[in-house]
């Protein structure tokens, strides 16, 4: 099989889900979620770097105990749009009353150092605690191959990465992700522009890969830790028709029956807003149940800003009976956003 093959067979996958997976969601909006609290780029002191940053939103979010680690991207200038990845920590109590230290201390975890992020920098984390430290997927921004080949209609790309950081988050590994039909070294693999990746059980993972001349749509496989494979994958939801893509939006969050919940965006076609609705998955990541939009942009905080009308998630957390969303507003600040988790799971339809 050549790289090519293994392209097109992914396509085929993508096509006869496309076939069959439409017409199981209505552009139906219901928000359920308060809004907690707003932090803008003023709220944040950059500890090293000596520039303040111009906007601060897309956090990944995790949850110790009673505190929450917060990733966010950080944009010091839009001439090129670069960004890095930093971290923050509060008590979630603090947070959800809106008791921000001003300034919040930041300091920057991931910047471009490597050639797959020399463009525009790295993206949008979600984060994960594991064992030995903590994991973030992110966006690397740049090129691939020779840096020197300007050639290309594609200057740089959009490639799904992930970092890995020690209990003191010092940085252990950072590696772009290839995919393939298995994780064995020998196998073939290729650079797909990928994005919005998280763990599930073990070296399940949910991921949004894209195929030139089709929608994107939401995945599922599993990554080998060695290599930094993603393989075994399968379609697990389509964007429909009033939609003009879909993507996974948090982490997903393991719920108490072993399940688990994760939010996903639509972008819709009438205004390009993003709104969120939520999928619970198996531990595999089989889809278990869908529902209609639960999250949108309302009022003008939300509504206007660098990239209007997008709340874009990357942090999902559960405070006792209360869903923590954590995002992105306007690609210019970061909104906290709660509900009740048995209001969202009884919107949540089996499939």
């Amino acid at each position: 099989m050549t790289i090519s093959e293994l392209e097109e067979t992914l396509k085929e996958e993508a096509r006869l889900f496309l076939s069959r997976a439409r017409g199981l969601r209505g552009p139906h909006t219901e928000d359920l979620f308060a809004r907690r609290v707003y932090i803008g780029p003023e709220d944040v002191h950059v500890e090293n770097y000596p520039r303040r940053p111009l906007a601060v939103f897309n956090p990944g979010a995790v949850l110790e105990g009673e505190v929450v680690h917060l990733f966010p991207r950080l944009v010091f200038e839009y001439y090129s749009y670069a960004s890095a990845i930093g971290h923050a920590t509060l008590p979630l109590k603090d947070l959800l009353a809106g008791r921000i230290p001003r300034p919040l201390p930041v300091r920057i975890l991931l910047y471009p150092t490597e050639l797959f992020e020399a463009v525009r920098g790295c993206e949008d984390a979600r984060a994960h605690r594991r064992e030995e430290g903590y994991a973030l997927f992110y966006t690397g921004v740049g090129k691939l191959g020779d840096a020197r080949n300007t050639d290309s209609k594609e200057v740089f790309t959009a490639i799904l990465s992930l970092a890995e950081f020690d209990e003191a988050f010092q940085l252990k590994r950072k590696a772009p992700i290839r995919i393939g039909l298995s994780g064995e070294e020998t196998g073939l693999a290729l650079y797909l522009p990928t994005k919005n990746a998280t763990f599930l059980e073990g070296d399940h993972i949910l991921l949004r890969p894209s195929l030139s001349g089709l929608p994107d749509l939401c995945w599922r496989g599993r990554l080998d830790p060695k290599t930094l494979k993603a393989y075994d994958l399968r379609p697990v939801l389509a964007p429909e028709a009033f939609e003009y893509k879909v993507g996974w939006s948090t982490n997903a969050l393991r719920l108490p029956d072993g399940t688990y919940l994760v939010a996903y965006h639509g972008i819709l076609r009438h205004d390009l807003s993003y709104r969120h609705g939520f999928m619970r998955l198996s531990p595999e990541g089989r889809p278990l149940g869908l529902s209609h939009y639960l999250l949108a942009p309302q009022g003008l905080v939300e509504c206007y800003g660098d990239r209007p009308l997008t709340l874009y998630g990357n942090g999902l957390l559960l405070h006792g009976e209360e869903l923590v969303f954590v995002g992105g507003v306007g690609d210019y600040a970061i909104g906290v956003f709660t509900a009740p988790l048995e209001e969202v799971l009884k919107r949540v339809v089996p499939l």
